[in-house]
């Protein structure tokens, strides 16, 4: 990937002979296409490039989803063209999958996903479970430990558990560290949600919001 910086170039878009132009936060970058292969050169493609294109293949299509969500989380991990997305889908491939029984494939396992990433404290014995109401985590109040305040908001996050469920509920900005829980209604029609839960934190510097690592809290 080549920034561009001649004020010609800085203008494209689209194609240039092998080249691909394209916008990221006002500065053009370009790439170059990725070559075509034959029907012979697919068939000598070794078993471990295969695993590493399942890999890749497995993530795009769990993360495609909840780009929202991981704009959010990963908003601290932008560097020129790489986004949110782009930080998500590296550390998902690097660390949320597992050997397919004896073989050398990989499985995504979604309880190592992390939809949030960084270096805030995150929350102390969570939990999640049903209430009448609906869906309600807790954690224990770890205020003041390291750099966590009462004043961070939780962020929670449900993904359908149905299969080739596709529907997710949020709180971006929840209750406060110090009030223990949260609950959430969710509308979708799942009758079972894989559940995340981090915090973040407002920072004056950058505008942004500090996070914390998600933790996965199973099933409900």
């Amino acid at each position: 990937m080549v920034r561009i910086t001649n004020s010609i170039l800085a203008g494209l878009s689209g194609n240039l002979g092998d080249l691909i132009f394209y916008k990221v936060g006002g500065v053009t970058y370009a790439r170059r296409k990725p070559g075509k292969q034959s029907k012979s050169t697919k068939a000598r493609t070794s078993e471990r490039k295969r695993n590493s294109q399942s890999v890749s293949t497995q993530t795009q299509k769990f993360l495609k989803n909840i780009t929202h969500i991981l704009r959010f989380g990963y908003q601290n991990h932008e560097n020129g063209a790489s986004r949110p997305y782009h930080a998500a889908v590296s550390y998902t491939m690097k660390n949320s999958f597992k050997f397919e029984g004896t073989s050398a494939s990989k499985v995504l396992d979604i309880s190592l996903v992390k939809v949030s990433r960084g270096s805030l404290l995150g929350p102390q014995y969570p939990t999640v479970e049903r209430v009448p109401e609906g869906i309600k985590f807790n954690w224990t109040d770890n205020s003041w430990q390291a750099a966590a305040k009462p004043t961070d908001n939780v962020f929670v996050f449900l993904l359908s558990a149905e299969e080739n469920g596709t529907g997710s509920e949020w709180e971006f900005l929840g209750n406060t560290r110090n009030k223990e829980s949260h609950t959430i209604q969710p509308y979708g029609k799942a009758s079972k949600w894989h559940a995340w839960i981090a915090f973040s934190q407002e920072n004056v510097w950058t505008k942004k919001r500090d996070l914390s690592d998600s933790v996965y809290l199973g099933i409900v």
